[in-house]
């Protein structure tokens, strides 16, 4: 069978199902909530689409320069039209992913690499590169990361977190610019796209490591746990009241 993993990257994957940015279900109905035009430019119009995820019910916003509206709506229900791919289509999104940070990452680092994201989807450049300077910073400072230079505190935090892959903080020790003595967290220089499309999506990997896993993790093993204790609990029940701690559970 043909793989199609590659919908799961995209926001829009026909004009009846999406990839929830919310709530993280794939393959949702999504329904247009609103629809609107106002002038870009005195010769661009945008179209902005409002999409309601029927699973969670929130609701994300999308701008285009093309009108892709289904045609044939007061028929069929679907909003966009056939036979186009409409993330092509769209120039900007909120979120600007489909996939939306974990709240289990701290708050200023996710809302940094927002930022981050919105400006390179924008192509500003130099705000998404200070912003994903800042949010490098920030998760050093929060993981109590140590050394005298931005490259040693990286491989200070490499240190505390042996799980994660070590590729992972080996890129970002050396992200471009980084190590530069006249680098630091207030610098405006910015980096290109594909560069800093690596630098998002590696960070974005190390803060899932740190702060989502291990609660993930935890909260396996404590549902095997109570699992465990269910089946000792019936286990002794049905031996009439003797202790059945012999058998493995």
């Amino acid at each position: 069978m043909e793989d199609q993993s590659y919908l799961d990257k995209k926001y829009f994957i026909d004009p009846y199902v999406y990839n929830c940015p919310f709530c993280n279900r794939r393959n949702v109905v999504y329904e247009q909530e609103d629809f609107f035009t106002f002038d870009w430019s005195n010769e661009k119009t945008c179209y902005v689409y409002m999409v309601k995820c029927s699973s969670c019910k929130k609701v994300s916003m999308h701008l285009s320069y093309s009108d892709i509206r289904n045609k044939n709506s007061i028929y069929d229900p679907k909003p966009f039209s056939k036979n186009i791919d409409i993330d092509s289509q769209i120039f900007y999104s909120v979120p600007t992913s489909f996939f939306v940070m974990d709240s289990r990452i701290p708050r200023l680092v996710r809302e940094l690499i927002t930022e981050a994201e919105g400006c390179l989807k924008m192509n500003y450049l130099t705000g998404a590169s200070a912003c994903m300077r800042k949010a490098i910073y920030e998760l050093l400072i929060l993981r109590d990361a140590e050394g005298d230079d931005y490259e040693s505190r990286i491989k200070s935090l490499k240190e505390k977190h042996p799980e994660s892959d070590p590729a992972l903080f080996d890129i970002l020790v050396h992200i471009q610019d980084m190590t530069s003595d006249k680098i630091h967290e207030q610098s405006w220089d910015k980096w290109d796209s594909h560069y800093l499309k690596l630098i998002i999506e590696t960070l974005k990997t190390v803060l899932h490591d740190i702060y989502v896993i291990p609660t993930v993790k935890k909260e396996r093993h404590d549902t095997i746990q109570r699992l465990r204790q269910s089946v000792a609990e019936d286990k002794k029940k049905n031996a009439g009241g003797k202790d059945s701690s012999a058998s493995g559970f």
